[in-house]
């Protein structure tokens, strides 16, 4: 992990959702972005923070995945705050890309995507999106996402402090299609803080008790996260190919479905190329002229793979040959009688079974 960009919501003319007392969301997601910031800084100082805004501007919502996308960061985090008209709805939420299964989410979505209107020239920089229009959204949802799992990973650790370290009530992790996460190209998460709408939650949320709360919470989120990867990195540092391997794995829910090779006994290793909240036909002309993709559902989540290796070898020869095509962000996974391991786990079986 080495660059982390932090994204404030909205700002300069964009205040944002405005609280009843008039808390402008812009200002409590640029305070909780700094603080988290320098948390990073403070605790990693060889990782690079990066924020989109740091001061009171308006930054339009491509220019801030851009930039992201720019400096190859390994993270995205933009930070906002919510709004209901209902007064008494309350509590912290995380949101990756994806399609919303609500009217609730769609509003959520259209509210932090309205931005785009305040941009010049809006129209031709996002080929004409309309953010009031429910059926634009389909399209956002419908992109192959390489970082899908890893986007839920994340927001999963975070979500999960919010509730148990700031005792905030839990609204979960859940999907829409925001067009700031639609445009990055790495693992990247959008946190509603709270809501302004709440008068007791705004008190909290405009509090630097509050705002301090929330922002070691996505700092103790972003640590879990961090040392997962991490960790798994140091578990297989026999080879210097595996350790370049494994920076990609994501540990994932026992509950995924299984895949049952022709033999159950052999570790099986497979290259996912993709992901998707929908599901996609695994038809050549949707994966690039690939024509041995497998499809694997866990949690309403659809996962790519293709290949069936049973040496570590052929899967990184593979993920290379696919990763040439165009899936950069491809990953070996690896499989045990039927069941999803981790692939350090995968190595060390082949390893003992050819001795």
């Amino acid at each position: 992990m080495r660059t982390v960009v932090i994204d404030p919501g909205h700002g300069g003319k964009d205040p944002g959702a405005i609280g009843v007392n008039k808390t402008y969301e812009k200002d409590v997601a640029l305070s909780v972005a700094l603080k988290f910031g320098n948390m990073l800084k403070e605790k990693h100082p060889n990782i690079e923070v990066v924020y989109t805004r740091f001061t009171d501007v308006f930054i339009g919502l491509a220019e801030r995945a851009k930039k992201a996308n720019s400096i190859s960061a390994d993270v995205f985090v933009s930070i906002h705050a919510n709004a209901a008209v209902n007064k008494k709805a309350a509590g912290a939420e995380v949101w990756v890309l994806g399609l919303h299964k609500s009217a609730a989410a769609l509003e959520i979505a259209k509210k932090e995507n309205s931005s785009i209107l305040m941009e010049d020239d809006h129209g031709s920089k996002y080929q004409d999106f309309d953010p009031k229009d429910p059926d634009a959204y389909i399209g956002l949802a419908m992109r192959q996402n390489a970082y899908l799992d890893q986007s839920l990973n994340f927001a999963n650790s975070v979500q999960s402090s919010f509730v148990h370290d700031a005792k905030r009530f839990d609204r979960g992790v859940k999907q829409a299609g925001f067009m700031v996460l639609y445009r990055t190209t790495m693992p990247a998460i959008l946190i509603e803080l709270g809501f302004l709408s709440n008068a007791q939650e705004e008190k909290y949320l405009s509090s630097a008790i509050g705002q301090d709360e929330l922002a070691k919470s996505i700092y103790i989120g972003f640590k879990k996260y961090k040392d997962q990867i991490d960790g798994v990195n140091h578990s297989i540092s026999e080879k210097e190919e595996q350790k370049e391997q494994v920076k990609e794995i994501v540990h994932e829910e026992k509950t995924e479905v299984k895949v049952v090779p022709e033999n159950k006994e052999q570790v099986v290793f497979k290259v996912q190329i993709s992901a998707s909240s929908v599901s996609i036909p695994t038809i050549a002309a949707n994966f690039k002229g690939l024509n041995d993709v497998e499809q694997h559902q866990l949690n309403g989540i659809y996962k790519y793979t293709v290949g069936n290796f049973f040496t570590f070898e052929e899967a990184k020869s593979r993920q290379k040959d696919v990763r040439n095509i165009g899936f950069d962000s491809a990953f070996i996974v690896a499989y045990y009688n039927g069941e999803k391991i981790t692939v350090q786990e995968g190595v060390r079986r082949t390893k003992e079974n050819s001795q």
